[in-house]
């Protein structure tokens, strides 16, 4: 288990994503292609472009520092290794301009799981578990996928930072 804590304000989602980084990161955007968007996730290093079942909304995010715990109700639940180099993890959305969402993380490496469902026609809730681990992770892992999900195997571990 772990503490869990809601951020606010609530995250506005677009063009059907978030994104997570640290903040060392100066461009969080990643180039999406269609296996990207098949994965339902687009990544590097310190940076993870979460795709959103819904195009555009506002998300409750709950982040938890501790193991993902599976719920019935999620909908879409994706694993990803990811590093923390500056001790402040930022939960954005592409639209987003002048919001501080940061968290707090120690430095070190990370299995960070997003669990997303949908609450309405504009709402999701969106879980992210922060699971501080020794070694980095080599691979991620789609836990549950939804219908708009068609990932193929091995997934793209790898992205272009967007417009570059």
């Amino acid at each position: 288990m772990g503490i869990s804590t809601v951020l606010l304000p609530k995250l506005y989602f677009s063009c059907a994503q978030f994104m997570v980084y640290d903040q060392s990161v100066e461009l969080p955007g990643c180039d999406w292609t269609e296996k990207h968007t098949a994965q339902g996730f687009a990544r590097r290093e310190s940076v993870v472009n979460f795709n959103t079942p819904l195009e555009f909304g506002h998300a409750e995010v709950t982040i938890t520092v501790g193991t993902f715990q599976p719920g019935d109700d999620y909908e879409r639940v994706i694993g990803v290794p990811f590093l923390v180099t500056s001790g402040t993890v930022i939960i954005d959305g592409p639209e987003e301009f002048e919001v501080e969402r940061n968290w707090s993380l120690p430095m070190g490496n990370y299995w960070l799981v997003a669990a997303q469902r949908i609450l309405g026609d504009d709402q999701e809730k969106i879980d992210l578990y922060f699971e501080q681990i020794r070694e980095p992770a080599k691979q991620s892992r789609i836990f549950v996928a939804d219908e708009l999900l068609n990932p193929t195997l091995p997934l793209l571990e790898t992205a272009g930072i967007a417009g570059a």
